[in-house]
C-alpha cells in the first residue's frame, strides 16, 4: 500500500515538473505580445503604408491626374447651365421665328403668288386681244415647286382649323376635369406618347408631300398625299387641343394634385435618361428633344394664359367699377400670365440642368460640345430652308392649327348682336394681330441676324467646326456602371476573355506565359476605344443627327 502511494506521489511530481517546464517564460510572453501589437498597428496604418509604397511608383501621378479630372467634372457640372441655356435660347428663338413664318411671311407669299398668276393671265389676255385669236391660245401658267408647297400648306392649315373649330372646348374641359387623378395621369402619358408618334409620322408625310417630285406626280397621287397630310394635321391638332385643355385644368385647379402630377412627370425624365450611356449623337438628339419640349410647353402655357386673361376680363366687366384698381389689376395679370410659367417652365429648366449635368459627368463630356450644337443650329437657320424644322422635329403645322383653334375665340369674341359691326371688329382685330405678328417677326429676324453674325465671326476667328475630337471629352476610362474601372480591374473582369484568346507560347516559362496573357492588349476594346473609333470613322456625324432618326439605338 505504501509502495502504491509512493508511486502516485512520484507521478504527480513529474506532472508538475512538466507543467513548470512547459509554461512560457516572460520573454516569450513579451515577444508574443509585441507581435500582436505590431500586427494591430500595421492593420491600423495599412493605408499609409500603401500610400508610401505608391509614392515611388508611376501610379501616383496617374491618381493625381484622376483627381484633377474629377475636379474638372465637378466644375463642368456647375458650368453646364450657362452653355445649355445659351444654346436653348438661340434654338427657341429660331423655333419662334419659324412659327411666326406661318402667320406672316407665308400668307404674304401666297398673295404674291396669286398676284403674279393674275398678272400673267392679264398679259395673256392682252396678247389675245392684239393678235385677234381670241380663245384660241390656251392660258398656261406653271407654278413653281415653292408656290405648290405654300398653297398646299395653307390649304391644309385652313381646312384643319375649320374642322377643329367645331369642337366645344367647354365640354372637353368639364369632361377632363371630372376624371380621377389616376385617369388624368394615364391621360397625360397617352397624350404625350401620341404627340411624339404623330410628330414622327407627320414629319415623314409632310416631307414627301412637299418634295419637288410631288409637284410632278399625277393628280391622283397629289390628292392622296394632300388628304393624308390633312388627316394627320387634324388628328395631331386634336391631340394638342386635349393637351392644352389638360394643362389648363392642371394650372387652374384649386388643389395642387394635378399640378404636382404634371411636375412629377417632368422629373421622371431624370430617371429615364441620367443613368444611361450616351455618345455625341445621342446627346445631341436628347438636347434638341428638350428644345422642342420647352417650346411646346411655352406655347401651351401662353394659350392657357390668354384664355385665363380673357375669362378674367369678361368677369371683371360684369362687376362694379369700384372694385377696379390699377395695382390689383396688374397683380392679377402677372399671376395669370407668369404664375404657370414660373411653376411649369421653371421646373422644366431645373430638370434639364440636372439631367444634362449628370449625363455629361457620367459620359465624361465637356460642356464645350454645346458650341458644336450651337453652330449646327445656326447653319440650319442661315440656309432659310425647312432643314431646321426637320432637325428639331417641330410639328409647326399642328402647332399653328392649335394656336388658331384655341386663341381665335378669345381674340375675336364679340358681344354685339349685329352682324356688320361684328364683321368690322373681326377685320380690325385680324389686321391688328397680323401687324403685331409681322412686327415681332421683323424684330426677331434682326436679333437673330445680328446674333448669327457674331457666331460666324467667332467660329471664323477661332477656326472652330462641327468635328468632335478628344478635346471635348474628359480624360479617363468610361464605365458601364456606377463604379470606377481602371486597367487592372478590366483585366481581372475579362479573365474569361483572356483564357479564350490566350497566346500559346512554349518557349517561355509558365509564369511568363501568365504575365503575357494578362495584358491590356488581350482585353476587349473599352468604351473609350469604341467611341474613338466611331469619331474617327465619321467625324462630322453630328450634322446628320435629327430628332426622329435612329441614332445610337435610341429615338427621343
Amino acid at each position: 500500500m505504501q509502495h502504491k502511494d509512493t508511486a502516485v506521489a512520484k507521478d504527480t511530481a513529474k506532472k508538475r515538473l512538466l507543467r513548470r517546464n512547459s509554461a512560457p517564460s516572460a520573454i516569450h510572453i513579451i515577444s508574443r505580445l509585441d507581435k500582436k501589437w505590431s500586427f494591430l498597428w500595421n492593420t491600423i496604418d495599412r493605408h499609409n503604408i500603401v500610400e508610401e509604397q505608391d509614392e515611388s511608383s508611376a501610379a501616383k501621378s496617374e491618381e493625381e491626374h484622376e483627381d484633377d479630372y474629377e475636379l474638372e467634372q465637378l466644375l463642368n457640372m456647375i458650368r453646364i447651365p450657362m452653355f445649355l441655356e445659351k444654346f436653348m435660347l438661340f434654338a427657341l428663338l429660331t423655333s419662334l421665328d419659324c412659327f411666326l413664318y406661318y402667320f406672316t411671311v407665308l400668307p404674304i407669299r401666297l398673295i404674291k403668288g396669286y398676284v403674279k398668276q393674275f398678272k400673267s393671265y392679264r398679259q395673256h389676255y392682252r396678247l389675245q386681244q392684239r393678235s385677234g385669236h381670241k380663245n384660241k391660245i390656251p392660258f398656261r401658267y406653271r407654278i413653281t415647286s415653292r408656290e405648290y408647297k405654300e398653297r398646299c400648306m395653307i390649304f391644309i392649315i385652313v381646312i384643319s382649323s375649320i374642322l377643329l373649330s367645331k369642337l366645344d372646348t367647354s365640354k372637353l374641359y368639364h369632361r377632363i376635369k371630372r376624371q380621377s387623378t389616376m385617369k388624368l395621369y394615364m391621360l397625360f402619358s397617352v397624350l404625350e406618347m401620341a404627340d411624339k408618334m404623330l410628330a414622327s409620322l407627320g414629319q415623314s408625310l409632310l416631307t414627301v408631300m412637299l418634295s419637288r417630285k410631288n409637284s410632278e406626280r399625277i393628280l391622283l397621287h397629289k390628292c392622296l398625299l394632300v388628304s393624308m397630310s390633312l388627316t394627320y394635321v387634324t388628328i395631331h391638332g386634336y391631340v394638342l387641343v386635349y393637351q392644352a385643355i389638360s394643362l389648363n385644368i392642371a394650372v387652374n385647379s384649386y388643389s395642387n394634385a394635378l399640378l404636382t402630377l404634371l411636375l412629377s412627370m417632368q422629373f421622371a425624365e431624370i430617371k429615364s435618361s441620367v443613368l444611361k450611356k450616351f455618345d455625341k449623337e445621342g446627346f445631341f438628339q436628347i438636347t434638341i428633344a428638350d428644345v422642342v419640349e420647352r417650346f411646346k410647353l411655352t406655347l401651351l402655357l401662353s394659350i392657357t394664359g390668354l384664355r385665363n386673361l380673357q375669362s378674367w376680363s369678361s368677369s371683371l366687366s360684369n362687376t362694379s367699377i369700384n372694385f377696379w384698381s390699377p395695382r390689383s389689376t396688374l397683380s392679377i395679370v402677372i399671376n395669370i400670365l407668369c404664375g404657370p410659367m414660373v411653376s411649369v417652365v421653371g421646373s422644366e429648366v431645373l430638370v434639364d440642368w440636372a439631367k444634362h449635368a449628370y449625363i455629361t459627368k457620367f459620359n465624361r463630356i465637356r460642356p464645350q460640345i454645346y458650341d458644336k450644337f450651337y453652330y449646327i443650329i445656326y447653319k440650319d437657320y442661315s440656309t432659310r430652308t425647312h432643314k431646321l424644322e426637320d432637325r428639331l422635329g417641330l410639328p409647326l403645322p399642328a402647332f399653328v392649327v392649335l394656336f388658331i383653334v384655341m386663341v381665335r375665340p378669345t381674340l375675336f369674341k364679340s358681344s354685339e348682336p349685329s352682324y356688320l359691326p361684328s364683321l368690322f371688329r373681326i377685320l380690325f382685330m385680324g389686321a391688328s394681330v397680323f401687324l403685331l405678328a409681322l412686327l415681332a417677326k421683323f424684330t426677331l429676324d434682326l436679333i437673330l441676324i445680328k446674333w448669327s453674325k457674331r457666331i460666324e465671326q467667332r467660329f471664323r476667328d477661332q477656326a472652330l467646326n462641327t468635328v468632335v475630337t478628344e478635346e471635348e471629352y474628359v480624360p479617363g476610362l468610361l464605365s458601364g456602371g456606377m463604379g470606377k474601372v481602371d486597367v487592372s480591374t478590366r483585366i481581372a473582369l475579362h479573365s474569361d476573355y483572356n483564357k479564350e484568346n490566350r497566346i500559346e507560347t512554349e518557349s517561355v516559362s509558365p509564369m511568363r506565359k501568365r504575365k503575357t496573357t494578362l495584358t491590356a492588349e488581350c482585353t476587349p476594346p473599352s468604351l473609350n476605344d469604341i467611341r474613338r473609333q466611331k469619331d474617327s470613322k465619321n467625324p462630322r456625324s453630328l450634322e446628320n443627327v435629327a430628332r426622329y432618326k435612329m441614332v445610337s439605338k435610341r429615338i427621343w
